[in-house]
């Protein structure tokens, strides 16, 4: 088949010279002339202002920041130290050996200065390590208050160091709480020769200090006797003074073992109270070292001992 040409009758459109017939290149666009993309001719002059109105700008961003950081700091400074949150009033309660300033100082709260510094759980270590604080709460309030509660530690016991006059209050705790003039009515406890203890030391186990303050309760109940007190010496050895003079020696109290036998020798005391008069003057001691074979000793001799073959006075430490 043959194809012929088709010829228009009309006249040929004559193109304007400006247009161009050509196809676009690989990446050109279609609507915009490679003239039309091209950035304006500007100054240099226009462009070293725009510079510097950038750099300004940036100063300026960079100023007012650090003007803000500056009054934020001055704003925490005025709080911590200014007068507007400072600790007016110290309240202070349960205290009777301390005085409230010296609770004050011991928890490092003071007048003047500023109620945001105070950390309460700091402050109530610190009056904890005072030997008389059992126990404290330190609770900061607005606008300048510091409410500051504590309980003491009661003193059960007196305690001297061998035949020394100077008394020193213990605590259940058996710490030294400081020195008092007379024992008060409380268990007195003679320890080992020696220098005088100082505040906060344990001159004996708390255990023990227990046990002694529940034997002299319990002795009027047990044999119709009180107790005036007891000797702790250098071995160990434990032994009762009774108002009346006489003595009960119970041997050593050290280990755990020698400490649970206290009971039986508790049991002892008690068991020969039917034939021996705790009430005589002539009596003079009960060793009961061995609860199974407990020994009385009287100062006339008169009378014998309910087991003649205990040991009759106690032996020295080795």
């Amino acid at each position: 088949m043959k194809f012929r040409r088709r010829r228009s009758v009309l006249p040929r459109v004559p193109w304007p010279n400006g247009l161009e017939r050509t196809e676009p290149l690989r990446g050109q666009l279609w609507t915009r002339s490679e003239r039309a993309l091209k950035e304006p001719d500007v100054s240099w002059r226009w462009r070293g202002l725009a510079a510097a109105a950038a750099v300004a700008e940036i100063a300026l961003v960079v100023w007012l920041w650090v003007a803000a950081a500056v009054a934020e700091i001055a704003l925490v400074a005025w709080l911590w130290v200014g007068p507007a949150v400072a600790v007016r009033t110290v309240e202070v309660t349960g205290a009777h050996h301390m005085t409230a300033r010296q609770v004050a100082g011991a928890a490092g709260v003071s007048s003047g200065g500023s109620i945001i510094s105070i950390d309460g759980q700091s402050a109530e270590q610190r009056l904890l390590s005072q030997v008389w604080i059992r126990a404290a709460t330190v609770q900061p309030q607005l606008p300048g208050t510091v409410i500051v509660q504590v309980s003491e530690w009661q003193p059960v016991a007196v305690y001297h160091a061998g035949k020394s006059t100077k008394l020193f209050l213990m605590s259940s705790q058996a710490v030294i709480l400081g020195p008092t003039a007379t024992a008060a009515g409380l268990v007195d406890v003679q320890g080992p020769a020696g220098n005088d203890p100082r505040v906060g030391d344990h001159p004996l186990d708390h255990q023990l200090l227990a046990a002694l303050v529940n034997m002299q309760r319990a002795l009027p109940t047990l044999i119709g006797q009180d107790a005036a007190g007891f000797i702790f010496d250098s071995c160990g050895d434990l032994t009762l003074v009774a108002k009346r003079g006489w003595k009960v020696y119970f041997g050593r109290v050290l280990t755990p073992e020698e400490f649970a036998v206290l009971r039986d020798k508790l049991a002892a005391l008690r068991a020969i109270a039917g034939s021996v008069n705790y009430a005589s003057s002539d009596l003079d001691y009960v060793n009961v070292m061995n609860p199974a074979e407990p020994a009385v000793g009287f100062r006339s001799r008169a009378v014998p001992s309910p087991s003649p073959g205990a040991t009759a006075a106690p032996i020295s430490c080795r």
